[in-house]
C-alpha cells in the first residue's frame, strides 16, 4: 500500500483548520450588510454603516458656467461661456468602535482652473484642501432596515488667483488690488441616513442633512445654511447569479434655508466590481449643477471618479 510522505500529512493537518477559520470569516454576516445583500459603498453617498475601512478616490471635471464680461471701469458688456476643469484626491478612513457606533476621518484636496481666455480670467487658478472628522450611530429598525445619524465636521484653507476680481477691485479702490484671495470654511453637517434592503441583490438609502457653514474671504465672513435630501439604490448582480458587476444610482439636491432657492443638485451613476467581499474598486458618473464657490455663478459640470475601498468587517 502506497504512503503519503509526512510532509503532506503535516500540510493537511495545518491546512485544515485554517481553512475552516476562512469559511468562517466569510461567512460572517458584514457591518455593510442587510437581510443578506451587502450595500455598495460610495463616497458620494453618505449611510448608516459603522464597518471599518480605508478608501482613496481620485476624480476629475469639466464644466460650464455662464457669466458676464467686464471693461476696464467694471461695467458688465456681455455674457461668455466660462470652462472649468478640476481635479480631486481624497482619502477616508473609519475605525467601527461597535456595531452601533463609528468615527471616520477624511481629508479632501481640490484644485480647478478656467480652461478658455474667459474662464482663466474671471475663475483664475484656486486650491482647496478640507480635513474632516465624524462620527456615526446606528442601530437595526428590522432585519432589512437599519437608521443612522451622522455628523461630519470640515475644515480649511483654499487660496484663489482671479485676475478679473483684482481689476474690479483695484478700479474702484483707486489703487492695484492683488489678485490672490485667501479663504477658510468651516462646515458642520448632522444627517440623518436610513438604509433599507429591499429584495435579494438591491438596496436603497435616503439621507436627509443639514449643512452650516462660515466662510472667511480675507477680513470678512459669511454663513451659509442648505437643506439636503439624497437617495440611491445600488443593484449587485453578483448576488443575484455570478457575474461580479454592481450598478448604483443616486440623486441629491441642496436648497439654501435664507434664501429659499436652489443651490446645487447631483446625479451620479456608478459602476463596481463585486467579486470580492470587502473590495470596492469602481467608477462614478456624475452631473452636477452647482454654485461656484460663494459667488451666485451657477456651474454645470461633467465629472468621473475612481473609487478604490477596502473593508475590514
Amino acid at each position: 500500500m502506497h504512503r503519503l510522505p509526512p510532509w503532506v500529512l503535516v500540510a493537511g493537518v495545518l491546512l485544515v483548520p485554517f481553512s475552516a477559520r476562512a469559511q468562517d470569516v466569510t461567512s460572517s454576516p458584514s457591518r455593510s450588510s442587510l437581510a443578506g445583500h451587502r450595500f455598495i459603498p460610495r463616497e458620494q453617498v453618505s449611510n448608516p454603516f459603522t464597518s471599518s475601512f480605508v478608501a482613496s478616490s481620485s476624480g476629475v471635471s469639466s464644466g460650464s458656467a455662464t457669466g458676464p464680461t467686464f471693461d476696464l471701469d467694471g461695467n458688465p458688456v456681455n455674457l461668455e461661456d466660462y470652462k472649468i476643469v478640476s481635479y480631486s484626491q481624497l482619502f477616508t478612513g473609519q475605525w467601527g468602535i461597535a456595531d452601533f457606533w463609528a468615527v471616520r476621518l477624511r481629508m479632501l484636496g481640490t484644485a480647478y482652473t478656467g480652461a478658455n481666455a474667459s474662464g482663466a480670467a474671471g475663475v483664475g487658478v484656486n486650491g482647496v484642501i478640507r480635513g474632516s472628522v465624524g462620527t456615526s450611530f446606528s442601530f437595526k429598525l428590522a432585519d432589512n432596515l437599519r437608521l443612522g445619524a451622522l455628523v461630519d465636521v470640515a475644515w480649511g484653507p483654499s487660496i484663489g488667483i482671479s485676475i478679473l476680481d483684482a481689476i474690479r477691485q483695484s478700479i474702484s479702490e483707486g489703487s492695484v488690488q492683488t489678485p490672490v484671495t485667501n479663504q477658510y470654511s468651516t462646515t458642520v453637517t448632522p444627517a440623518l441616513s436610513l438604509a433599507w434592503a429591499v429584495t435579494r441583490g438591491l438596496g436603497a438609502v435616503v439621507n436627509a442633512a443639514y449643512v452650516n457653514g462660515v466662510v472667511e474671504v480675507n477680513t470678512t465672513s459669511s454663513d451659509l445654511d442648505m437643506a439636503v435630501v439624497q437617495g440611491a439604490l445600488d443593484l449587485d448582480l453578483r448576488e443575484l447569479g455570478s457575474i461580479p458587476l454592481g450598478l448604483a444610482l443616486d440623486y441629491s439636491a441642496g436648497y439654501s434655508v435664507e434664501n429659499k432657492r436652489f443651490r446645487r443638485y447631483v446625479l451620479g451613476f456608478g459602476i463596481f466590481y463585486t467579486g470580492r467581499p470587502g473590495l470596492t474598486l469602481g467608477l462614478d458618473l456624475g452631473y452636477r449643477r452647482s454654485p461656484l464657490g460663494t459667488k451666485d455663478v451657477f456651474t454645470t459640470s461633467i465629472s468621473g471618479i475612481f473609487s478604490l475601498r477596502y473593508d475590514f468587517d
